[in-house]
């Protein structure tokens, strides 16, 4: 765990995966949490509570892929959140973030008949050291998926 002194007092970087854990996960007390994700998805409405789900994708066979979110929660509305922190280079973001968000669209899907109309909102946030919008200097950017139902899937991308 890298930590910094400072002299008198010490702190865990947030960007460790420790200290990202720690602030954004901590199950106990969720505020900091709830009130990140409100901000970062530029949402109206205060998130009032958010429970921990899940944060392992499993292949469904042998040759298929797994992953592990960083933090996987969802609201009191139903919107499920999907946070990932990456320090290093990795120009498959993206990508990984679509897997990440079908996914979980596909764990809302029903059998039977079924209306897409009101699924849940599947938020993926990003937290990035670089961006991987290369020429895009914003400070964020919000890319969103659409089916042609107008179904979409968000995600909030921080350099």
């Amino acid at each position: 765990m890298e930590e910094l002194d400072t002299g008198e007092q010490r702190f865990i970087p947030l960007t460790s995966d420790y200290g990202f854990k720690v602030t954004f996960g901590n199950e106990t007390n969720t505020l900091f949490l709830r009130q990140a994700l409100q901000a970062l998805i530029k949402s109206p409405f205060p998130i009032a509570e958010v429970v921990f789900d899940k944060n392992t994708v499993e292949g469904y066979t042998s040759d298929s892929r797994s992953g592990v979110y960083d933090i996987s929660c969802m609201d009191e509305q139903g919107n499920h959140f999907i946070v990932e922190m990456q320090l290093s280079d990795y120009p498959q973001f993206l990508q990984r973030m679509k897997f990440y968000a079908a996914f979980k669209f596909n764990t809302l899907v029903k059998k039977g008949e079924y209306s897409f109309e009101n699924i849940a909102k599947v938020y993926c946030i990003g937290i990035l050291k670089s961006t991987i919008f290369s020429l895009i200097p914003d400070y964020h950017n919000i890319s969103t998926l659409r089916n042609e139902n107008k179904l979409t899937t968000n995600f909030l991308l921080l350099p």
